[in-house]
């Protein structure tokens, strides 16, 4: 009965189904078996063997005494256990600890290696640097002893200011470099100038050399030559230039470089971006204002010796044209006093002599008597007559003067001239401001044009001429034109006056070109000179 008792007090204490889920599971304890410890492993399969003897007593439903005797033994095993898991975790701690004395000792190892290689980096190596530097580049003075890294702040310091002074000295060298290449360049440009103008004529080709050279030489966008109307120095156009058209000058611009020779201002370029643009005036004998015109970027000012370049390039361009126009007036007047000379001595020696022989024939004529001997004295006398006619009109051709000034004026001023003598009105179209002729051919055109007027004036019975000079580019002909409104042309038979076509014909010849005499489908005459000019056009 007391053992009844005594299991009854047991059941209402415990609970066996309560103990058997409470146990602990084997797989939660598999981490110890991968233990390297004989003692855990142990301890473990004695704690794994009391829980299966607990687990099968309270299963096969065993007296309660005997399922707390089995509880018990897995107390115990449970605590051998625990007390095996406290050692192995004393000698994992102490394992740890020695670990880390080793870890520290290698760290403060390697903190003095580097602090050895950062003395030897950073100090000795700046100091074996600074001593390959003179003695009075870097001085120290310090009245207290200073460890590493005080020296070496202040040997990076003194390192600092000598880099720094180097710098200073490589930007100024640059400087000096960069302006040497300038000057340099410049000279090229120069030298360029002056074979140019050496060893060729002096026009639009050559002349946009000379701009493009000028234009590298200064690394600018864009120059140009501007001359004001045509100019007669010159045998090019209004205008030459490097890359592109320049901007038209403005007129208050153009009143500042009359006044003061130069004139700097910004104005909207051909891109339509804005531009610098610094002109320079031509000293000129003549009212025309004739400059050299730069553009640039607009933030950009030229530095003084890019503008002593430009200046003296202006110069330079004035004395080659001034010396080109001196030239070429020095051979006009030349070959102007040679025709003169000319001119005298046939009329000196071989017209006089004419006119005698005419004055002679006619005391002859009155002093003969109606015979055969008169057929022979008047075909003497149409001989003398056409002799002294050509020989007058030999004399005109020399002592006509072609002015200084060029052909234009020269047409005009006999366009005037045969005006004045008569009714016409004759209007001139000179397309010719471009082209090179030599002074032989501006005689010979301005001689045809004279002949063609004296005829239209003597035979036409016009009232109205167009005189036309064009240069086609296309093939380098010349072709000039005298259109009249008058009764048309009327070939006469041979031996019939017919002299002025010959010398016409015979100026066309020596020109090299062709001379046509025909009527206007819309009435009236037109005399066609077409020859091709001997210098090279531009």
């Amino acid at each position: 009965m007391a053992e009844r008792g005594d299991d009854a007090l047991a059941k209402s204490i415990f609970n066996p189904r309560e103990i058997h889920f409470s146990l602990i599971e084997p797989q939660e304890l598999v981490w110890i078996s991968k233990q390297n410890n004989p003692a855990l492993i142990d301890a473990l399969s004695a704690l794994h063997l009391a829980q299966r003897n607990l687990r099968i007593a309270c299963e096969t439903k065993q007296p309660f005494t005997d399922v707390i005797s089995e509880a018990t033994e897995v107390v115990e095993a449970a605590e051998k256990l625990s007390t095996a898991l406290e050692d192995d975790l004393e000698i994992k701690q102490s394992v740890i600890a020695l670990l880390q004395f080793v870890a520290m000792i290698l760290i403060m190892v390697c903190i003095t290696a580097i602090t050895l290689g950062a003395r030897r980096i950073l100090v000795d190596r700046v100091g074996k640097l600074l001593s390959f530097l003179p003695g009075t580049v870097i001085q120290f003075t310090s009245g207290f002893k200073e460890d590493e890294f005080t020296l070496l702040e202040r040997k990076l310091f003194a390192v600092m200011s000598k880099l720094e002074s180097l710098t200073a000295g490589q930007s100024w060298a640059d400087q000096v470099s960069d302006r040497l290449r300038r000057m340099l360049r410049a000279q090229e440009f120069l030298t360029h100038f002056v074979e140019i103008v050496t060893h060729e004529p002096l026009n639009e080709l050559s002349l946009r050399r000379i701009l493009l050279s000028l234009e590298k030489s200064l690394n600018v966008n864009n120059v140009a030559v501007i001359f004001e109307g045509s100019s007669p120095r010159l045998a090019v156009g209004q205008v030459v230039y490097s890359t592109h058209a320049p901007t038209i000058l403005e007129t208050a611009h153009a009143d500042e470089l009359a006044q003061y020779g130069m004139v700097n201002f910004v104005e909207m370029g051909a891109d339509q971006m804005e531009v610098r643009c610094i002109a320079l005036k031509f000293a000129s004998a003549s009212d025309s204002i004739d400059m050299l015109l730069v553009e640039t970027e607009r933030d950009r000012i030229l530095e003084s010796h890019e503008m002593q370049l430009l200046e003296l390039t202006s110069k330079l361009l004035e004395m080659v044209i001034g010396y080109n126009d001196r030239d070429r007036e020095g051979r006009r007047l030349a070959l102007l006093e040679e025709r003169a000379a000319i001119a005298r001595e046939l009329h000196d020696s071989l017209a006089q002599s004419l006119s005698f022989m005419k004055i002679q024939i006619a005391r002859l004529q009155s002093s003969t008597g109606k015979d055969n001997s008169d057929e022979v004295v008047v075909e003497l006398r149409q001989g003398l007559d056409n002799a002294y006619r050509e020989l007058r009109e030999l004399l005109a051709t020399f002592r006509v003067h072609l002015d200084v000034r060029g052909l234009g004026v020269a047409l005009q001023f006999a366009i005037d001239e045969f005006s004045q003598r008569s009714n016409l009105s004759i209007a001139l179209d000179n397309r010719l401001d471009n082209c090179r002729l030599n002074v032989n051919e501006e005689f010979h055109i301005l001689h045809i044009v004279r002949e063609a007027l004296s005829n239209i004036v003597r035979h036409a019975d016009a009232k109205n001429v167009m005189v036309s000079l064009v240069l086609y580019k296309s093939n380098g002909t010349v072709v000039i034109t005298i259109d009249d409104d008058g009764i048309g042309y009327k070939p006469l038979a041979d031996g019939q006056g017919h002299y002025g076509q010959t010398i016409m014909k015979e100026r066309a010849y020596s020109l090299g070109g062709t001379i046509e005499i025909s009527d206007r489908r819309k009435g009236g005459t037109r005399v066609r000179l077409v020859f091709t000019p001997k210098l090279p056009q531009g």
